[in-house]
């Protein structure tokens, strides 16, 4: 029994603080004040021993004396000297106390709430202005998609670019365009002895660009012509096809299923390639639909994202995350979230006057969500309240009466 005692006497400290509280629960005791008067001191104590230990101490005695030390002729800055004025400031509160210069305090008071809010208008700015985006979602079916985000420009090419590492070559009627596929730097620009008739190959140091006259020999890294093999015959010059479907690998590796795009003359449609890319989605349904400037003569895909090409312009983009199918519930939820809002609004703003059944009856239909909105933040708050009573209860039959339990008929 002398080790239970040893080992669990802050278990009990704590068991009966905790019943002298809840002593309140039947009628105002002197067991209760006393135990909140000990309550409020010693979180009064440790919250100044903490703020002048992390807050107080280092920044705001060691820079201030840092700072008397370097004006003397020590190390350091002398600048930290104007911590002191932070000092004075603070002592203004205390003057509260004298009834000849309270007035004084009301500077330190004008201080202190300027810079809380506005350091509170900051914070609720950044966690407010988020959820205002994520409100605006539609109200019919099928209004906003997700859309591919342009990552460069490129030039275009009236045949499909020809893809080598980071390398990407175009072909217009007369000119070869080398270009840095993702940083859109263009490297070099080649004007050809005729007409192209086919897209660029790749052979090692060179490309070759088939024309009319034969095939152009360029160097790959300079866009120097090293010569035209002339091939035996008249070559017949070929009419680009129709562009084919490519499959799109999205960058996040939880999504590494990737996305078909699919061409259809100034358009692209994304379509998924399995089920389950996300809720609702399943193969073959469309993810989204990008309108093009111009007709599309070939898409491709590679590290992340799609190179989509037409004859005056290609463009890089990224493919965007495949998002959830909205269903019935979602749509619900989006208009009961609007009406709420515009009948709030209504009864604000018409409280005082109002004309017309419409708005009278916004208003009316207003009042009705805010007690309502109201009745579920206060039950919410009932509910964080008996959650830590009951964690009290756990304790005091968990911590407190089961090991003293044990401790006597073990």
């Amino acid at each position: 029994m002398t080790a239970y005692w040893a080992a669990n006497w802050p278990i009990w400290v704590s068991a009966f603080c905790v019943i002298a509280v809840y002593t309140y629960l039947f009628k105002d005791n002197a067991l209760y004040r006393v135990m909140m008067q000990i309550f409020i001191g010693i979180n009064l104590g440790y919250q100044a021993i903490v703020q002048w230990r992390d807050v107080l101490y280092p920044q705001w005695w060691l820079p201030m004396i840092d700072g008397f030390k370097a004006i003397f002729g020590g190390p350091g800055s002398p600048w930290g000297a104007l911590w002191s004025l932070v000092g004075v400031i603070g002592l203004l509160f205390y003057l509260q106390l004298s009834r000849k210069y309270a007035h004084l305090s009301k500077i330190a008071i004008g201080i202190t709430i300027g810079i809380g809010a506005g350091l509170t208008f900051k914070s609720q700015f950044g966690q407010n202005i988020p959820q205002v985006l994520d409100s605006f979602k539609p109200l019919a079916p099928a209004v906003v998609r997700p859309v591919p985000r342009t990552v460069a420009h490129l030039p275009g090419s009236i045949y499909p670019p020809t893809l080598d590492g980071s390398l990407a070559f175009f072909v217009t009627r007369n000119q070869v365009i080398a270009n840095e596929v993702l940083g859109g730097v263009e490297l070099w620009r080649t004007t050809l002895p005729s007409t192209s008739t086919g897209p660029v190959t790749v052979k090692g140091d060179e490309v070759d660009v088939p024309s009319v006259g034969g095939a152009v020999q360029i160097d790959r890294s300079t866009g120097r012509q090293l010569g035209i093999h002339i091939a035996n015959g008249p070559q017949p010059s070929p009419l680009p096809g129709k562009p084919q479907s490519a499959i799109a690998v999205y960058r996040q590796p939880q999504l590494a299923h990737g996305v078909e795009l699919i061409p259809n003359g100034s358009s692209v449609q994304a379509r998924a390639t399995r089920n389950g890319v996300a809720e609702g989605v399943y193969t073959g349904d469309l993810l989204w639909d990008a309108n093009y400037p111009e007709p599309i003569v070939s898409v491709q895909s590679f590290d992340g994202v799609a190179l989509i090409s037409g004859a005056h312009e290609s463009a890089i983009w990224e493919i965007p995350a495949p998002q959830a199918k909205l269903t019935l519930r979602d749509y619900f939820d989006n208009w009961v979230s609007v009406i709420t809002v515009v009948c709030v609004m209504s009864y604000f703003f018409f409280s005082f006057r109002r004309r017309g059944p419409v708005v009278v009856a916004a208003s009316n239909m207003g009042r009705w969500l805010l007690m309502i909105g109201f009745g579920a933040f206060f039950g919410n708050t009932v509910m964080t309240r008996m959650s830590f009573l009951l964690d009290r209860l756990m304790f005091l039959i968990d911590d407190w009466l089961r090991p003293f339990w044990h401790a006597i008929f073990k």
